[in-house]
């Protein structure tokens, strides 16, 4: 019987998990209470049993999070980061109000009913009908972007390009605003630090950078009206509800990289960490050519770890193709990819604890869209307003991003309102969307949306969102496009951190970017409250623990609790004042960092234990052993090295799995490899002696 590789991936998984099931019976890790113990066993409204685990715990204000453990969830004996945070029984005590919130737990046993169902369904199918439906189904998907991509050439602009210096030449010659060639400034407006000489972004100072003419303005608006009018509202009927019948295509919930060529071994190091977390939620990597295609990788690593290749050119046709690069890649990987529910991933963003719960719980299920905070405010210009037709009231403030007590946040002038701050515009920050959280379903006109954005990004709106600023590129327009389109989506409120080596002026190289837990996030937003919706959070979860009373003299209830953080940041006044910074400030009173975008430098085995990353890796310019991320990621984690879990990881893969071979990195048993493998047991030692 010949299966194919994604139903060979999904038997091989099915088999896995149900030999596991049984092995470990109901052992329970590192939960609160046994599920064999019924007194403290509940169910949940389908009837299912489930016992309760740590999620989250602030031992400094008892904040505590729970999630459910199903019976029938594997367990995390093998959980890398169990020790991110714990707590059992005896760190409860009945003297301690605690603040208790309960979340949902994914239920594996629901993922493998679906992927024996889907199983069976394969056997009972005549490979004729299977050939059919798999021919008409990529035929499908092929006329949808063939579609796409007229709709997208028939509304392009009828001006020349805006991005260049010409545009921002005015705002360079009047200097009226501090700026870099004209352009926005690049480390102006960060967001935690608010530094005392940046000037408040009103809609006068974000108007000031890029100027376009009248002309400029009508073509650009007349093509995004255009556009507006011709893009689907749906993805294709046939495509999603006929011809995936034995592709997956639209159904469940999964992981997606965008990967191929070099980029390869960065994805399997977050893959292999994203398992040893925990995970267990399949993966697809997207390849975009058939050059890019390593057979090694996508045919025998993969396929182990619950993953598998999926290349861009068998869904779209190769002309079209030939005309996407860039940012425009990830819109078109998001589009191909086999789920409906994706967490999309940079190869360099890697999870530091298991996020399968993000898919069950708020803000994801009420939101269908989740984004992350890049390290600056929004620079986007109010030109993007008028040509997408957006109406923003800038007389009228309904949120405000400067800290409690900051003046510039208080001023009574309408025209000192920070804009986006300002009723109808998108809020700051920027996105970083190394991560990016999306309902394929509810956000089909999101990503058609941002396929617009993107195709005329490098030319026309890039700079409308960013005007010159850092990160320029793809991760303004899935928020822009959703916003457009009112659609709901969540912005994750606490800061991107960085994390790296500290300089002279006590200022942090970013050698990786830290985001934050959105669940965690939203619980201390109290957005339910805002919203008036039911609670995801179980007010009675307090009754799932032993050592707590359950009467109310006990328990800390959320009309008590002000999650925001009361502390006094201190302000610096530019980027070079070395005697204060706000670094250690959060939003919120509690905070649980989720993912570390490892951007700079990657983790390339020959770049960085060959090259030293040009002086940016495991050691300093004279050649003694550092941390990449120093002691603030653990001292972020409690004390979780999650950084020696890294390098551990990249040990296993490349020097401990035998003849493992991943294209650009050397050959097993070359001496550039035994050199790379050298260089790692030594960071991994080094890393274990040193304190966190």
């Amino acid at each position: 019987m010949i299966i194919n590789s994604k139903r060979r991936v999904l038997f091989i998984c099915l088999l896995v998990l149900a030999l596991i099931i049984l092995i470990t019976g109901s052992r329970s890790g590192h939960v609160l209470y046994s599920s064999s113990n019924s007194k403290f066993s509940r169910y949940d409204s389908s009837g299912q049993s489930y016992s309760v685990k740590g999620y989250h715990h602030d031992t400094r204000n008892n904040f505590l999070v729970a999630q459910k453990q199903y019976d029938s969830a594997l367990l995390d004996e093998t959980d890398d980061a169990s020790h991110y945070w714990k707590f059992n029984n005896a760190d409860l005590s009945q003297s301690i109000k605690y603040n208790i919130k309960l979340i949902n737990g994914y239920d594996y046993k629901v993922l493998i009913s679906e992927m024996t169902e889907d199983f069976e369904t394969f056997l009972n199918t005549t490979y004729m009908e299977k050939t059919e439906y798999e021919s008409r189904f990529i035929f499908l998907f092929k006329k949808f972007f063939t579609d796409l991509f007229a709709d997208l050439k028939d509304s392009k602009p009828s001006v020349s390009p805006i991005n260049n210096d010409a545009h921002y030449a005015d705002s360079r010659t009047e200097n009226k605003y501090p700026n870099k060639d004209g352009r926005a400034p690049v480390y102006g407006g960060h967001l935690r630090e608010q530094y005392l000489e940046d000037p408040i972004r009103t809609k006068d100072y974000l108007g000031n950078f890029l100027r376009l003419s009248k002309e400029e303005i009508t073509s650009l608006t007349g093509s995004h009206n255009k556009f507006m009018e011709k893009m689907a509202n749906d993805w294709p009927h046939d495509l999603v509800n006929k011809y995936n019948k034995f592709n997956d295509f639209m159904k469940g919930d999964g992981y997606v990289f965008l990967s191929g060529g070099k980029y390869d071994q960065l994805t399997l190091t977050a893959i292999k960490t994203l398992r040893s977390n925990g995970s267990k939620l399949p993966v697809e990597v997207i390849i975009p050519y058939e050059s890019d295609y390593d057979f090694e990788f996508c045919n025998n690593l993969l396929p182990i770890l619950g993953g598998r290749c999926k290349i861009m050119t068998q869904y779209i046709p190769h002309d079209i193709v030939n005309e996407i690069k860039g940012f425009q890649l990830k819109n078109v990987a998001l589009l191909i990819s086999s789920f409906e529910n994706i967490l999309y991933l940079d190869s360099d963003s890697i999870p530091i604890k298991n996020p399968d719960v993000l898919f069950i719980n708020k803000p994801f299920i009420n939101n269908h869209m989740v984004v992350w905070p890049d390290l600056w405010r929004r620079s986007t210009s109010p030109l993007f307003y008028e040509i997408a037709d957006i109406k923003v009231n800038y007389e009228k403030r309904v949120r405000n991003s400067y800290f409690p007590g900051d003046k510039r946040g208080t001023l009574a002038g309408k025209d000192q309102y920070s804009m986006h701050d300002c009723e109808g515009a998108m809020p700051d920050p920027s996105s970083e969307t190394g991560q990016f959280l999306i309902n394929k379903r509810v956000h089909f006109k999101t990503l058609v949306l941002s396929m617009y954005y993107n195709y005329f990004g490098p030319d026309y709106f890039y700079p409308l969102f960013s005007q010159g600023a850092a990160g320029e590129g793809d991760k303004e327009t899935f928020l822009a496009a959703a916003h457009k389109l009112g659609l709901p989506y969540y912005q994750v409120r606490e800061f991107n951190r960085e994390f790296g080596t500290l300089t002279s002026i006590r200022r942090h190289e970013v050698f990786a970017m830290g985001q934050y837990d959105p669940i965690v996030d939203y619980i201390q937003s109290k957005e339910d409250e805002k919203e008036g919706d039911l609670r995801t959070f179980d007010p009675k979860a307090r009754d799932l623990y032993k050592n707590i009373d359950v009467n109310d003299k006990t328990t800390v209830h959320d009309d008590d609790i002000d999650y925001y953080n009361d502390e006094k940041p201190t302000y610096a006044n530019n980027d070079q004042d070395g005697d204060k910074n706000n670094y250690n400030f959060h939003l919120f009173k509690s905070s649980n960092l989720f993912i570390l975008h490892a951007n700079w430098p990657k983790l390339d085995l020959v770049d960085l234990f060959l090259r030293n990353a040009n002086g940016r890796g495991c050691k300093n310019g004279n050649g003694t052993r550092r941390r990449l991320y120093g002691k603030d990621l653990p001292r972020e984690l409690q004390g979780y090295d999650f950084e020696l879990t890294l390098f551990k990881n990249m040990k296993w893969i490349y020097c401990e799995v035998p003849n493992l071979q991943v294209r650009n990195v050397p050959e097993w048993d070359s001496d550039d490899r035994k050199e790379i493998c050298k260089q790692i047991k030594e960071q991994v030692e080094f890393l274990e002696s040193s304190s966190v």
